[in-house]
């Protein structure tokens, strides 16, 4: 784990080379931009040419559960007629899937009614045909003797009966509203229906073939966004009269490389070491294994260029933790299975094949703590079993769980404070953690060792923890009285943290609780699900597994949000808190866009 050192680089050149050496630039990839001048803010991402539209139509064709073989070397590619054409088919699709639910639902409404055709009103009488569906508690309300009514169906529940009349009855002359039958009789209801499902199965192969020019339309949209990138970076060069410079940080072990790329270009490299005016970006660097963790560490905050790289620490707790909470072994094998079913989802870019791997390993952390507490879908194995003499840890033991949840808050601090002092320059900030790791160890060294020899060592390692904290409270130098007085004002600030560290310890009691809390809920699943079995002969049995699949359901997801929720909450506010000093920005380099698929 490392944060890689950077150059500044500024590459110098003719005005009217200026786009041969963006484009070469951004080909290279490896630089991250100065701007030196004020770009458009309004420049978008897509130009006018294709705009939004291509992005909604190449969306489109993505998302079509039949893809058809992509064209990738077209002889011919008419863009606007492509993105067009797609357009129109997802317009029309979407209005046909209404069209034939509006269709299905008013069939189900009329199919009770059977088959009817509305004469001329000449031939009834005058009369019109009013529709009433009346419940079978309230057809006593009705009296048939000043009313002309036929009941033309019935089942257990209902009836559904016509009254002719030349004008629409009085609301009180039914005890229920008229229901509204529509103009178009069952059988053109039923023949719109199928027209509407052919047209519908005629738009899905429109759309299942438009989705051959997925690949073309995509590398089209990447040009164009490549296009815009190299836009505003043309914006943000400084030109002085036929000069361009244009200014970039990039990785210090690609000088040479750079320097032949200018060689190449036919312009100037000028490379400049980084100063303490200086903020560069931060660009983490890390093994194949723990590339997951620049990914946690990013989604809060991006260390600075000069501290230090905390990515795999927090991916490996995250991990812990996570398992932690989850606590289930039946939990974690299950999602382990689902995660080998749709592997191939995440196989598609560099950021989801991360998101896999740590994935399984919070599933396997899952599973190795659910063995370590024997749960299995809440359910504890009998006593003598091997799957019972695996159980190391009882989460009903508050005590135990307590020590062990306050001594992994302690570690975790006490690691980050190390890492802190490591990388700081100062006698303050490398003294300061250091003291603080002495608190917080002699404050576990008295909880943990009551009655033992350990019980008299903690006091006396808190009290020279804070001693270290409040003579390094600041590196003001004592050259006067003032001076003096403003230096022991600093120390008693410094040991105002002494709140913040009690507090953050006790915050990973979370661990215990949260896991405590999933365990207790799965076996009143289970509990449940049991009592419903046995109250109900029969059919019970059928509701137990419902109500076990519902709530093992619910439980996992609660489990999952907590379980990313709080595991990386201890870390990105605890650890970070006095992991890290400063927040920098992160490393965006300048390239190409990659079609993906």
């Amino acid at each position: 784990m490392t944060i890689v050192p950077l150059v500044k680089v500024s590459l110098v050149g003719i005005l009217n080379d200026k786009e041969k050496v963006l484009e070469a630039a951004q080909s290279f990839g490896v630089f991250h931009l100065v701007p030196l001048a004020s770009a458009q803010k309004d420049l978008e991402a897509v130009p006018p040419g294709l705009g939004r539209e291509a992005v909604e139509a190449l969306r489109w064709l993505v998302d079509c559960a039949t893809q058809r073989r992509p064209v990738t070397v077209p002889d011919e590619f008419d863009l606007e007629k492509v993105v067009d054409a797609t357009l129109k088919n997802r317009k029309a699709l979407k209005e046909c899937r209404d069209r034939l639910a509006q269709l299905d639902n008013r069939i189900q409404d009329v199919e009770p009614w059977g088959e009817f055709s509305f004469s001329e009103l000449a031939e009834v009488g005058d009369n019109r045909l009013w529709f009433y569906v009346v419940p079978a508690g309230k057809l006593k309300l009705i009296d048939p003797s000043d009313k002309i009514i036929e009941i033309v169906h019935q089942d257990k529940y209902r009836s559904y009966i016509v009254l002719l009349s030349p004008e629409e009855p009085p609301v009180n002359s039914m005890p229920v509203p008229r229901v509204h039958f529509g103009a178009l009789s069952l059988s053109e209801l039923r023949r719109r229906s199928e027209q509407s499902a052919i047209e519908l199965e005629e738009l899905e192969l429109e759309r299942q073939s438009l989705t051959k020019w997925r690949y073309v339309l995509a590398q089209n949209l990447a040009a164009a966004r490549d296009r815009s990138a190299r836009n505003r970076a043309a914006l943000e060069t400084a030109d002085k009269e036929r000069v361009f410079v244009l200014q970039a940080w990039a990785r210090r072990d690609l000088v040479n490389e750079i320097r032949d790329l200018a060689t190449d270009l036919g312009i100037a490299a000028v490379f400049d070491e980084i100063t303490d005016k200086d903020k560069p970006p931060t660009l983490l660097e890390n093994t194949h294994a723990m590339e997951g963790g620049e990914n946690l560490v990013e989604f809060y905050q991006t260390p600075g260029y000069r501290d230090w790289d905390p990515s795999a620490i927090v991916y490996v707790s995250f991990i812990v933790f996570f398992g932690m909470i989850m606590t289930d072994a039946g939990y974690g094998l299950l999602l382990l299975l689902v995660l080998f079913l749709f592997r191939k989802r995440f196989a598609g870019s560099e950021l989801g094949k991360r998101m896999l791997r740590m994935s399984t390993w919070l599933m396997i952390s899952t599973a190795a703590f659910g063995v370590a507490t024997g749960s299995y879908f809440g359910v504890t194995p009998p006593e003598g079993s091997f799957l019972a003499h695996l159980k190391i840890l009882d989460l009903k033991d508050v005590q135990t769980m307590m020590k062990i949840t306050l001594t992994i808050g302690v570690v975790h601090i006490v690691l980050a404070n190390l890492m802190r002092a490591v990388h700081e320059k100062t006698p303050s900030g490398r003294f300061q953690p250091v003291g603080w790791s002495f608190v917080a160890l002699g404050g576990l060294s008295t909880f943990l060792g009551q009655g033992t020899f350990f019980a008299s060592v903690g006091p006396a390692c808190v009290v020279a923890g804070l001693l270290v904290v409040g003579f390094f409270g600041s590196d003001r130098k004592v050259d006067s009285v003032k001076a003096g007085g403003l230096r022991i004002f600093d120390g008693f600030t410094a040991l105002a943290r002494i709140v913040n560290i009690f507090s953050d310890v006790l915050s990973y009691m979370r661990l215990f609780a949260l896991g405590l809390a999933a365990a207790s809920l799965a076996e009143t699943i289970n509990s449940l699900s049991g009592q419903l079995n046995q109250s109900v002969p029969g059919i019970g049995i059928l509701i137990a597994i419902l109500v076990l699949a519902i709530g093992h359901a619910i439980n996992i997801g609660l489990g999952l949000i907590a379980g990313c929720v709080h595991g990386l909450r201890l870390n990105v506010i605890e650890f970070f808190n006095w992991g890290l000093k400063d927040e920098g920005t992160p490393f965006r380099p300048f390239k190409k866009e990659e079609t993906r698929l």
